[in-house]
């Protein structure tokens, strides 16, 4: 087994990434399974990690399907997990994966649970319809109105390889007049293939972005070390040991 982290990033918050990098390299110390990082995007800052492949790109800043695409292409693993460039893996996340893996044979596509800095749940299982909105962790993949986010998800490469992203959709493509963004679109041409979108909920990555709110609270790093402390404990912990 190899797994290869596929991440994709513009380059803007060198901070984040480096904990991106820093919390996969972690988990494979005293690990006998083979990684590698894909990382694709522009504005990449110099980065000294173990396996790590640079693919920069200039063309395809506001596609992430096709970037998610190239990663996929210029991997080598036989799982791939792709990631925007702030989503932060558990200390325990590998172990609890092949644990998963060893009894779940059959899975193609996986998600797991996806918090922010204060504990809450960040879009890990979702419907699109009437609205968005996060359902739990039990609901079903076959509904219609199903999709899973395009922040983090672990696949086969098999299965990538028959079923890639779509390159034309932009960024934010409903705002460009398509009726789906990339991660929605996704997830309904695989339903209508049958194929399941499993779930591991004793599995959790985090997603550090500075546009989520806690208590009306900008989760920057100002204020997870001053008011939202309190809440962000186990998050702080988790970064302060990388």
């Amino acid at each position: 087994m190899k797994l290869s982290f596929c991440i994709i990033t513009i380059g803007s918050q060198p901070e984040k990434l480096n904990f991106c990098l820093k919390s996969i390299e972690n988990n494979f110390v005293g690990s006998d399974i083979e990684y590698e990082i894909i990382l694709v995007g522009n504005n990449i800052p110099k980065l000294n990690y173990k396996n790590l492949k640079i693919i920069k790109d200039n063309e395809y800043v506001k596609f992430l399907g096709k970037r998610k695409n190239i990663a996929t292409e210029n991997s080598s693993g036989d799982i791939l997990v792709h990631c925007d460039d702030d989503i932060i893996f558990n200390p325990d996340w590998l172990s609890n994966f092949l644990l998963f893996n060893s009894k779940n044979t059959n899975w193609k596509i996986l998600g797991n649970k996806i918090l922010l800095p204060d504990g809450f749940r960040y879009w890990d299982r979702c419907t699109f319809k009437p609205h968005h909105m996060m359902v739990e962790y039990d609901y079903l993949s076959d509904s219609d109105v199903f999709y899973q986010t395009g922040c983090f998800s672990i696949c086969k490469k098999d299965f990538l390889e028959e079923n890639k992203w779509d390159n034309k959709l932009p960024y934010y493509a409903m705002f460009h007049g398509f009726e789906h963004n990339e991660d929605v679109e996704f997830s309904l041409r695989i339903n209508k293939k049958s194929i399941i979108i499993d779930f591991d909920k004793n599995n959790t990555v985090w997603h550090y972005d500075h546009s989520y709110r806690s208590d009306n609270i900008t989760c920057n790093k100002n204020a997870l070390n001053s008011s939202l402390q309190p809440k962000c404990e186990s998050f702080i912990n988790l970064i302060n040991n990388l």
